[in-house]
């Protein structure tokens, strides 16, 4: 009931407004408007093609690799036969040796370490897009916040037009007694300057207002014209059931990823079988006593086992427990920060609600007293310092009371923030 009270104040604040037809902008809008608009919604799928690029090179390791080789040798001795042989003759390698040849290797067994890469990938593509989404959370929580400034502005400048039209009604209806005598003009004169003070407030807050339209329109491409209507946020207060924020996800998706690092050092350790063929042309080719170029051709499989690797991979392993104590105490430190975040927004909601009670009381109790000084004053009673004293006190009430119902709502809309929960009012 409160709520709806509070929503129905602020809009009666912008009535003048609806009445003449323009937009209703919401915060929801200015989201949706922003997706098609800022370039960090654009990175999401510039890490999905790196992160398929990055895919589609550690699979290659499953193909078949094609190598050319070529070289030309020349060496100070070569081996030779010296022990004469009757009826033949055992001809001398020359020591200049030429080779080309093509090379074909088939990864067989790899003990997994392929797989464990991509795994490995996947989980840093993961990490890659929540911290996009991170950002994008942070700069919705921008332009919440000026969303909201442009809220409070703008009823500033409604409750100020108003009061501006109350001063302009006086300032009639003193002239109508200065003329007949029963005020004096300087009392006319100084409900004049008022009304200039008041003109003076307008124009910085609509100043103020125009600064805050450029900064959403170049956060989210979002138009925002001088009497469109923004809407106050009327939502409830949400179960404090867990933090759903991107970058509350982030520490999971570390773990898991640290994790993957783990198994991947698994894989690492075991042994490796690849089968290969060579086929190449030279002088000598297989056969060393030879010199004549031929072709030659070899097959076989190759095993191989890194059997000591000086304790590396137990220092890795080592090192990614750090990393997994830091995580933990980094989610740690978040969970103590986000319920200290929530309790204290709770308790700004509950202290919002007890001063909007007063506030009400306040300006009604105001509006009586301004009443009376107005009657007063068109009788000459009381001198225009006076009721221009009531004049702005209830003015000061009654702005303080509608900016206070946006501060209630713009807490609701931070906790929802604080708890990962989407706005879509």
């Amino acid at each position: 009931m409160r709520r709806s009270k509070i929503f129905l104040i602020a809009l009666l604040a912008l009535l003048p407004n609806l009445l003449i037809g323009q937009d209703t902008i919401r915060l929801s809008d200015l989201y949706a408007q922003m997706e098609h608009w800022s370039k960090i919604y654009r990175i999401s799928s510039a890490n999905d093609s790196v992160f398929s690029y990055k895919k589609a090179n550690i699979k290659s390791n499953y193909l078949p690799s094609l190598d050319f080789n070529a070289e030309a040798t020349w060496q100070s001795d070569v081996t030779s036969i010296d022990i004469p042989v009757p009826n033949i003759s055992v001809p001398s390698p020359d020591k200049d040796n030429y080779k080309v040849t093509v090379d074909v290797t088939q990864l067989i067994w790899d003990g997994g370490a392929t797989r464990s890469k991509i795994n490995l990938e996947e989980k840093a593509h993961l990490i890659d897009q929540i911290k996009v989404e991170s950002e994008i959370y942070g700069l919705k929580e921008k332009v919440s916040k000026l969303y909201f400034g442009l809220i409070s502005i703008d009823i500033a400048l409604e409750q100020l037009k108003v009061m501006a039209g109350v001063l302009d009604n006086r300032i009639d209806e003193l002239t109508a007694s200065v003329k007949a005598g029963v005020v004096l003009e300087s009392s006319l004169n100084m409900l004049k300057a008022e009304r200039l003070r008041l003109e003076q407030s307008i124009d910085a807050n609509r100043a103020q207002r125009s600064q805050i339209v450029s900064t959403i329109y170049s956060l989210t491409g979002a138009k925002i014209d001088t009497n469109d209507v923004v809407v106050v946020p009327n939502l409830p207060i949400p179960n404090q059931d867990g933090c759903l924020r991107p970058d509350y996800k982030l520490f999971d998706l570390q773990s898991t990823y640290l994790s993957a690092a783990n198994q991947a050092l698994n894989a690492k350790r075991l042994p490796k079988l690849a089968a290969f063929a060579r086929a190449g042309y030279g002088k000598p080719a297989l056969n060393m006593l030879s010199n004549e170029f031929n072709t030659f051709a070899i097959v076989g499989a190759r095993l191989s086992w890194n059997i000591w690797d000086w304790n590396s991979t137990s220092r890795e392993r080592q090192t990614l427990k750090i990393q997994q104590n830091i995580v933990n105490y980094r989610k740690a430190t978040y969970n103590d920060n986000c319920s200290a975040q929530i309790d204290a927004s709770l308790e700004q909601i509950n202290s919002l609600d007890k001063q909007i009670q007063k506030d009400e009381q306040i300006v009604q109790l105001l509006e009586k007293a301004v009443r009376e000084s107005a009657s007063q004053l068109k009788n000459g009673a009381i001198t225009s310092s006076s009721y221009i004293s009531d004049f702005n006190s209830l003015l000061r009430a009654k702005i303080e009371m509608n900016l206070r119902n946006v501060k209630r709502s713009q807490e609701v809309v931070n906790l929802y923030f604080i708890l990962g929960l989407s706005v879509n009012e």
